[in-house]
């Protein structure tokens, strides 16, 4: 029985009764008219409508398989019921079958079909592929292999299990190593019929069984083993042929067989190695578990060399057709990635963006690259992928105009609110704390939020004359990377709204942090973490919340102000901490801090702030 919901059209999509299955047609009797028959099963056939017949008043839907596909398809006809006796119903839904009959009848074409030559050419490249391995990592061993006996046991219990899905006909046993061949002597995109797909599998096995017990006797010393599968046999025996792909491609090469840990345990050692060797914050360590924990649901736990590029590829496949909340939603507890994006492949949903993907990437070519390190793994496969950018980066978030300026600093935080616990209400109370002066210092900056909530007081100092904020490590902080070192020179008109006289007062009431108030939070116990959750309820209560317009877009408005003044984008980098492209990066050594406070003093607002001048 087959489903007939499994042929969908590209291009016409009508809703469909769910119960509708293609059915094997019964042999024609020979020497028996064809429309007597149909008479006595008590079908009419229905002019009108093509491809219909009629029984007990019910439609049904009836196609001739082509000559040429019935042996791939293993049927004679296509059959189902309409289950309706309106004839508009019918007409609607039997056109719509045909389509989708087209469809499986062009898929039916287009897949390969593989002749006993092509099976075992990949036979005879999956044997000699792995034991040339072998050898290569016995000559070079450094070390006698005190695990021989191990060895010799493990693949023995190999043969044993080959040998017993062989007896089983368990092809899905090596159905990730089918794919792996095929891909790597068609390529990815290559479709095989089903037929060819199974017996490549039982070939597989076959070989397997074999390469099983070669490496077995080579752990007991004997290397004068011979196979003993006549497909192997004679695959060995012929001449070799070209390869079908330079041998050179490190991409491309099927794993060779390593003793390593498989990937779950891997995985987890190096992450925690991440986190205790301060590499990994503890938002990337949280972020990388649900990396690892994804793909090897998905793609078999195994060890590392024992994957290959196209495990790769099907897994970037698979992330770009999760939903952007499939760890959150609650229809999807429980599930694995693989069946959420088959509940929801028909949906019209958020997918997650490539950068996400590109994250989940970075995660596992990082664990990768540590692998290479310690010889557990020969090619990182998740290297050189390339992910669409759906926005271009100066659109991903929003900018703070001058218009959408004002309306802030015209807010109760600026104008005057009601207490310290209802800031969004309006009153005469002025605070002149951390919520009052981050988005001021982060729009005349373009410093990052956690740069500013962490500032200590000694950092606020002065440089050649000019007082600056002073970024740097030690002491707990956390920057971003190597390029967020450096002093930002304090604007003038943070200087006349009073930030250096309220540091003044911190510094007299013996506090270290510039913004004392501030508590850590979050996987990385960062200072920012809660005042980013009010100044998201915070807009939200004064009616300024737009989506992409956020604290971060503060640095998008200083940078965008500086650019519009004529700062050069050298200058700008080196204020803002980004890393500056090309041979530019290298004459901008030179720059002083008074070159560094032009620049910040470009940024203009083009809105009056005077009123907000401590009196």
């Amino acid at each position: 029985m087959r489903r007939f919901e499994s042929c969908r059209p590209s291009q016409f999509s009508p809703k469909l009764p769910q119960n509708l299955d293609f059915r094997m047609a019964p042999e024609p009797w020979w020497g028996i008219c064809y429309k007597t028959l149909l008479q006595g099963w008590g079908f009419v056939r229905m002019g009108g409508i093509p491809n219909t017949i009629r029984r007990g008043g019910i439609y049904h839907f009836r196609r001739v398989v082509p000559q040429p596909l019935r042996e791939r398809l293993a049927r004679r006809e296509l059959t189902c019921s309409l289950h309706t006796h309106q004839a508009g119903e019918a007409r609607f839904l039997s056109r719509c079958l045909y389509l989708r009959s087209e469809e499986l009848f062009l898929a039916v074409e287009s897949a390969s079909t593989l002749s006993d030559e092509d099976i075992a050419a990949l036979v005879k490249d999956f044997y000699t592929t792995i034991l040339a391995r072998d050898d290569h990592y016995r000559l070079m061993a450094d070390m006698p292999d005190q695990f021989r006996e191990a060895r010799a046991e493990h693949y023995r219990i190999l043969a044993s299990n080959a040998k017993r899905h062989l007896a089983e006909n368990a092809y899905e046993t090596v159905r990730q190593i089918t794919s792996s061949m095929l891909a790597r002597r068609y390529g990815l995109d290559a479709k095989f019929d089903k037929l060819s797909v199974r017996k490549t599998g039982q070939a597989m096995l076959r070989a397997g069984v074999e390469v099983a017990e070669t490496l077995r006797a080579r752990a007991e010393g004997d290397f004068s083993y011979e196979p003993t599968d006549k497909l192997l046999l004679q695959a060995l025996r012929e001449k070799p042929e070209p390869p079908a792909f330079p041998p050179s491609n490190e991409h491309d090469r099927s794993p060779p067989v390593v003793i390593g840990p498989i990937f779950s345990e891997a995985a987890e050692t190096f992450r925690e190695a991440q986190l205790r060797k301060a590499v990994w914050e503890r938002q990337t360590y949280q972020q990388a578990r649900a990396t690892y924990s994804i793909f090897p649901i998905f793609s078999g736990d195994r060890p590392l060399n024992h994957y290959v590029r196209a495990d790769a590829g099907r897994f970037k496949a698979l992330l770009e057709d999760l939903p952007a909340n499939y760890s959150k939603a609650a229809e999807f507890r429980g599930l694995t990635a693989e069946q959420i994006v088959e509940m929801t492949r028909s949906r019209d949903v958020p997918r997650l963006s490539p950068r996400t993907v590109q994250r989940h990437f970075a995660a596992l070519s990082t664990l990768w690259d540590r692998a290479i390190e310690q010889g557990e793994a020969t090619i990182n496969i998740f290297n050189n992928w390339k992910f669409s950018a759906a926005k271009r980066a100066r659109d991903q978030r929003q900018m703070w105009t001058s218009e959408t300026l004002s309306e802030l600093f015209r807010t109760p935080i600026w104008t005057g609110c009601q207490s310290e616990h209802r800031r969004s209400k309006p009153g005469k109370l002025v605070i002149r704390d951390e919520k009052f002066w981050l988005p001021l210092i982060a729009v005349f900056s373009g410093m990052r939020q956690e740069e500013i909530c962490q500032l200590r007081l000694d950092d606020v100092r002065q440089v050649e004359g000019i007082w600056v904020f002073d970024l740097r490590e030690g002491d707990g902080r956390q920057l971003k990377n190597s390029n967020a070192i450096r002093k930002v020179p304090i604007h003038d008109r943070l200087i006349d709204l009073g930030l250096l006289d309220y540091a003044d007062r911190m510094r007299a009431a013996s506090n270290k942090l510039l913004f004392p108030n501030l508590q850590p939070g979050g996987a990385d116990d960062r200072l920012g973490h809660n005042y980013s959750k009010w100044f998201t309820r915070y807009r939200r209560d004064t009616g300024l919340y737009a989506e992409g317009l956020d604290f971060h877009s503060f640095r998008h408005s200083a940078t965008t102000f500086m650019k519009r003044a004529g700062v050069a984008d050298s200058t700008i980098d080196e204020v803002t901490g980004h890393a500056t492209a090309g041979e530019t990066a290298r004459y901008n050594k030179g720059l002083t801090v008074a070159n560094l406070k032009l620049a910040i003093n470009s940024i203009e607002l083009g809105i009056d702030l005077a009123y907000l001048t401590e009196k």
